[in-house]
């Protein structure tokens, strides 16, 4: 299949794939980020385009991971995005089932977890960042806990998901979970690379060598409403199916047609839009997660008083 480069937003490479020079340079001279994937999904890295010319946007943010009160109150507005959107998901299920109090009841709870992260102050110690955020990531944990309990209840059909497991993911639906979340932070990544910020530096997840800890800050408001209701979807529907998985050494993987079946879906739930909930226009979701990153950048440099978090009704 040929596709005009003018038509490509990015590309995801699985396995051992090779790639010529010139097609190299002509995808980095349009500004096209390719990631490269493991077999299983995991990111290898990504080959981006040089930083964004403007260096103060990176003196301002790495000034905002500096102040304690400041990036407290950034890391509380990804946990609310968060939680208010586990929320809205479970509790749209909710509506469409017979018996819905368990996803009532997670409803109710990551509500009383939105009303204590409100109530939270910033640390007064100002010496050790993340300590200080000891309380935001408890909330964050219980509400988590919470929601994914709601999996078998949302789920069709004979599929068991036994929590959130991360490496390895030891079953189909995990499986879903962390691909789906591994392309989606690569694509934050590009996004954020291109405004000139460093994917590396965040507030809320703590920094370590070749960890996005920015691109997973933003990521929070974003992984229900696309990566988890693209994968309910897929399973509900059945376009995918227990069949469409290999396990190697107790871990699940999807194979090539699922991928494909996934990554076509994914691409077309980033391209649904909706009205912005702070600008009030329409976007896509793709247009509204590179618009966080935007408004990230504006919060660091004191453009705003306040960092929105993104959140739909």
């Amino acid at each position: 299949m040929r596709v005009p480069l003018n038509k490509v937003e990015q590309v995801i490479i699985f396995g051992e794939v090779t790639f010529t020079t010139p097609a190299l340079h002509a995808l980095l001279e349009r500004r096209i980020p390719v990631h490269y994937l493991t077999a299983h999904g995991r990111s290898r890295g990504s080959l981006l385009a040089d930083w964004g010319k403007n260096s103060g946007i990176r003196l301002a943010q790495y000034a905002l991971a500096g102040d304690s009160t400041r990036s407290f109150a950034v890391a509380r507005q990804c946990i609310a995005g968060k939680l208010l959107n586990m929320r809205t998901l479970v509790l749209r299920y909710a509506r469409t089932r017979e018996d819905a109090s368990i996803l009532e009841e997670a409803g109710e709870q990551i509500r009383r977890c939105l009303r204590e992260l409100a109530r939270l102050d910033p640390p007064t110690d100002t010496s050790d960042r993340m300590h200080g955020l000891g309380p935001l990531l408890g909330l964050e944990g219980s509400a988590s806990a919470a929601y994914y309990n709601t999996f078998n209840q949302i789920l069709k059909g004979t599929w068991n998901f036994p929590g959130r497991v991360k490496r390895p993911p030891t079953d189909p639906i995990n499986a879903l979970l962390s691909f789906g979340y591994t392309v989606l932070t690569n694509q934050i990544i590009s996004m954020i690379h291109s405004i000139g910020l460093d994917p590396g530096l965040g507030v809320m997840h703590q920094p370590g060598f070749g960890k996005p800890a920015l691109a997973l800050d933003l990521i929070e408001n974003f992984r229900a409403i696309i990566i988890d209701s693209t994968v309910i979807t897929l399973i509900n529907t059945g376009q995918i199916k227990a069949d469409d998985f290999e396990e190697d050494l107790g871990a699940f993987r999807m194979n090539d047609s699922s991928r494909r079946t996934f990554l076509e879906k994914l691409e077309g739930r980033l391209n649904e839009e909706i009205r912005h909930p702070h600008f009030g226009y329409k976007v896509s979701y793709r247009r509204s997660i590179e618009l966080q990153a935007r408004l990230f950048a504006k919060y660091a440099q004191g453009e705003i008083s306040d960092y929105p978090p993104f959140t739909v009704r």
